[in-house]
């Protein structure tokens, strides 16, 4: 095929394991894709707190090389766009005058602000900010009243890691007072370091779950900001997913790759990954396997309040107009497998699948997910992990089977919660997505607990970056809403066995109550 003058994609996906670059033809047809390992670092802070880290000199090589890597497989005049999907909530400060960064990338799943969070929710401040709400809403039944009566920090969030990092460090105090100290999202510091021309800027759907930012106004809290001592005088301007508020597109220097890369749109992974699903319409489900299990329902142009922990986010904001998704999600998923390789259940997780479907159960014993504590719709960060249940004739085949229905049990305790209080299509598909939805026995274990037939998505691992092409062709006029619908690709479709949901449901409240057990643990 003849490539030349052709329009083309090329999408960056930067998730918290994997950094990975794929280059989409006319026809949003893969024609080439380039993957590299992210470097995660570990380490103890105060308090034996885990910090999570990654250098971002090396995270920038990295972003420059996939980029490289499927660039130069096309001719020089091919036109190409490119769109970019980030993980959530991690964040980067850097000195405004020099360019430099003063710390390494903050991942998501950082805990030093879990303490500091911890002492928050159970304080005066919180709590009058509750009552207040409650009041508010009582009066005026507007749902942003009935948020704030449910208000709660989390860890995961940008606001508190931001204030930690800061008073931690006589420098960047001392730079901040001079004015000196800038931050953000992975977006906005890559936005920096593509081009000295390119306008610091945040993508809406980045800022949405960053605890900053109040849905129902499309814009920062700056109220409950200046409350908790956040730093409103760094904040970069919120833009739309396909950067048409923008008077200039962003680009890519060519000092980077040799060519001056136009980029079209900026879209946050899981939102990235409900548009490659085609999960465009209230009620529709996307439920992404990956590092960690999120359940997202579209829930239209207005955002829910939630009473259960679905986080109301911005799923993305097109041309000004925005659709929104409640969010549950599992912070522990890939992670727990890769574990249970690592103690010696399994050699190969492919095999884990075939493993499971060799018993009829897993006789009795049940593992409970909690590395990172429980979050939808618990939101329990002291909780602890653990197998129960634990007899003599236990086997590793059967621990093998507790920890693949653990993730199913996570998945379906999360979708219940937000089947209580949001509206859920039951007449449209539930699509899956993410690396470890290859898994055969999983997806067949939340088809059954669902009751609801659940579509694979093709090329699952590959989804957000498809999606993220997506909205970058509809952004540069590639494609028609009509032309989206026919993008969407179902690999296989797992049908509920209700024979087995009995069963299954069965252990889900064995499980239901080891959670329990396990819950305050390390209170």
């Amino acid at each position: 095929m003849d490539m030349n003058g052709e329009n083309y994609v090329l999408t960056v996906d930067i998730g918290t394991t994997t950094i990975r670059s794929v280059l989409y033809d006319s026809s949003c047809t893969e024609r080439g894709s380039y993957q590299e390992k992210v470097n995660t670092i570990y380490s103890t802070g105060n308090d034996d707190e885990v910090l999570v880290e990654i250098d971002p000199e090396h995270m920038f090589r990295q972003f420059v090389r996939v980029i490289e890597k499927v660039y130069k497989t096309l001719p020089p005049n091919a036109h190409v766009n490119i769109g970019l999907c980030t993980q959530r909530n991690s964040i980067v400060l850097w000195n405004k005058k020099t360019k430099k960064e003063e710390t390494r990338i903050i991942c998501w799943n950082d805990k030093r602000a879990n303490k500091t969070c911890h002492q928050l929710n159970n304080s005066v401040i919180l709590k009058v900010l509750n009552i207040v709400g409650g009041f508010l809403h009582m009066v005026t039944r507007k749902n942003r009243f009935l948020a704030a009566q449910r208000l709660k920090f989390l860890g995961a969030m940008v606001s508190h890691r931001l204030i930690v990092t800061i008073n931690r460090s006589e420098k960047l105090r001392r730079m901040k007072a001079d004015g000196d100290l800038c931050f953000g999202s992975l977006e906005t510091w890559l936005l920096m370091r593509s081009s000295k021309s390119n306008e610091l800027c945040v993508e809406a759907s980045n800022v949405s779950p960053s605890g900053m930012f109040d849905p129902w106004i499309g814009a920062y809290n700056v109220l409950i900001m200046k409350i908790i001592g956040f730093p409103t005088d760094m904040l970069s301007r919120i833009v739309d997913s396909n950067l048409s508020d923008m008077e200039k597109l962003p680009i890519l220097d060519r000092t980077h790759v040799g060519s001056e890369l136009s980029i079209s749109s900026i879209i946050a992974d899981q939102q990235a990954a409900m548009f490659g699903c085609g999960t465009w319409e209230r009620g529709d489900v996307k439920i992404t396997l990956g590092t960690g299990t999120f359940v997202n329902v579209h829930t239209g142009t207005i955002p829910y309040a939630s009473m259960s922990g679905l986080y109301p986010i911005v799923g993305w904001r097109i041309n000004g107009q925005t659709d929104f998704v409640a969010e549950g999600n599992a912070h522990d998923t890939a992670v727990i497998l890769h574990w249970a390789q690592s103690i010696g259940l399994f050699d190969d997780v492919t095999e884990t699948s075939d493993i499971a479907e060799s018993v009829e159960n897993a006789n009795g014993v049940v593992f409970v997910p909690a590395f990172c504590g429980i979050q939808t719709p618990v939101n329990d960060e002291t909780a602890c992990s653990g197998f129960l249940c634990i007899r003599p004739d236990t086997s590793k085949v059967h621990m093998v089977r507790a920890v693949l229905e653990s993730i199913a049990f996570r998945v379906y305790q999360i979708y219940t919660a937000a089947e209580k209080e949001v509206y859920i299509n039951k007449n449209s598909p539930v699509r899956i997505c993410g690396g470890v939805s290859n898994n055969n026995f999983i997806c067949q274990c939340i088809a059954n607990l669902l009751g609801r037939p659940i579509e694979r998505m093709a090329d699952s691992d590959h989804v957000a970056a498809r999606g993220t092409a997506m909205l970058a062709g509809y952004s540069q006029g590639l494609w028609t809403k009509q032309d989206l619908k026919k993008l969407v690709k179902i690999e296989r479709t797992f049908t509920p066995n209700l024979e087995s949901r009995k069963g299954l449901l069965k252990s889900f409240e064995t499980w239901r109550k080891a959670v329990d057990r396990c819950l305050g643990f390390y209170q």
